[in-house]
């Protein structure tokens, strides 16, 4: 073979799809025709357990489960291994899979994409979080969009979710939700993981709230330095001001000012929103940092602190021009504390800041709680 460097080096082979139904087990892998009662690859009981599976009739040896609980699993005369993990807590969970001492991942398992990598995940329902599952109700569309950066010198994908309505009233026009992900994760996270798409979906079939666009870009960056790509995300609030929103305001019916454009994100996009609101909420009418802060902790971008917190000195007019500003954080996260000096600072400048703190951890669990208050509070005039 002479395969051109134009195809080698092309984006297009390093676009992904992940299916939606749960992932059944080949009929080619087992005799019996079932194992314990179903051909699924895994489930999840009320209690929290979840029973797996794995393909590995050469394996001598397959573990599972997270950190500080891995399981033995048990191989059937069909080469398929099965075991069961008990969960203490519900959400998104880590499912982790050793085949002979080396981490693998199941195709047998949810998959999805996380901590820089593709993933396995196990959803233990939260009976608290009704409002993420799929119901008969009018859904909105999630589409794929790609667009030249000038500051990556490379194409983007951005996924954007639009009301179930927008394609068939072509009169109106909606506000645009900025939505970032967190470190390790992309583009596709709030949507697969997040369940962003499905919230909308009910709390606009319940009246809840403002119908509006989400856009949910790539912030762990890929720039060239010296011929090779490196993650780098400096640039990525230049990136969205100077390439996304004119492309998204080109392409989409949106209300192009600053009162009908939203910033938010979870944890390390917490941090990349919180960024953008002080420097640029000529840009943004409102912000959510889901497991973030504007202080203490801040980026590092040839910027101290004390600049970055200069929008404060005058919280008439950050008051009025940030509404809602809004923080969210899980009683677990190690951060409390930090998430408790900056209500504590913003009280004594006087900024209106609104806090919440949900059940949970560092997780999806919170960050989806956040996002479901947070949609309800912007776009209203």
């Amino acid at each position: 073979m002479n395969i051109p460097e134009e195809f080698l080096t092309n984006q297009v082979f390093d676009s992904r799809a992940i299916g939606f139904n749960r992932q059944l087990i080949s009929p080619q892998l087992i005799k019996g025709g079932q194992i314990e009662g179903s051909n699924i690859g895994y489930k999840v009981f009320p209690d929290g357990k979840v029973w797996v599976t794995l393909d590995g009739p050469t394996a001598n040896e397959v573990k599972a489960g997270y950190p500080g609980n891995m399981v033995d699993l048990v191989k059937n005369e069909d080469g398929i291994w099965t075991g069961t993990i008990q969960y203490d807590a519900p959400g998104l969970k880590q499912l982790i899979f050793y085949v002979d001492g080396v981490r693998i991942i199941n195709p047998l398992s949810p998959i999805g994409y996380g901590w820089g990598v593709g993933i396995n995940y196990i959803e233990v329902p939260d009976p608290e979080q009704d409002y993420l599952l799929i119901k008969n109700v009018p859904h909105g569309t999630v589409s794929q969009e790609y667009f030249y950066s000038e500051i990556t010198g490379e194409t983007e994908c951005c996924y954007i979710y639009t009301p179930p309505k927008y394609r068939d009233d072509l009169d109106t026009k909606y506000p645009v939700l900025y939505l970032q992900h967190g470190g390790g994760e992309n583009e596709t996270c709030w949507t697969d993981l997040g369940k962003v798409n499905f919230i909308m979906d009910n709390l606009l079939a319940e009246g809840k709230i403002v119908p509006f666009i989400i856009v949910m870009n790539n912030a762990m960056m890929q720039m060239n330095k010296d011929g090779n790509p490196v993650l780098d995300n400096s640039q990525y609030n230049d990136m969205i001001i100077q390439d996304c929103i004119p492309f998204i305001e080109s392409k989409y019916r949106v209300i192009a000012d600053k009162k009908h454009r939203a910033i938010a994100g979870l944890s390390m996009g917490s941090l990349l929103s919180g960024e953008m609101i002080m420097y640029h909420y000529d840009v943004f009418g409102s912000a959510g940092l889901f497991t973030g802060y504007t202080y203490p902790k801040v980026f590092n971008r040839g910027k101290s602190q004390d600049d970055q917190l200069k929008v404060f000195d005058d919280p008439e007019t950050f008051n009025r021009e940030v509404n809602p500003f809004f923080g969210a954080i899980g009683d677990r996260e190690p951060s409390v504390p930090l998430f408790e000096e900056e209500r504590k600072m913003c009280a004594e400048k006087g900024i209106n800041y609104i806090q919440k703190i949900y059940p949970g951890e560092h997780e999806w669990r919170v960050w989806r709680a956040a996002f479901h208050d947070y949609a309800q509070m912007i776009f209203r005039d």
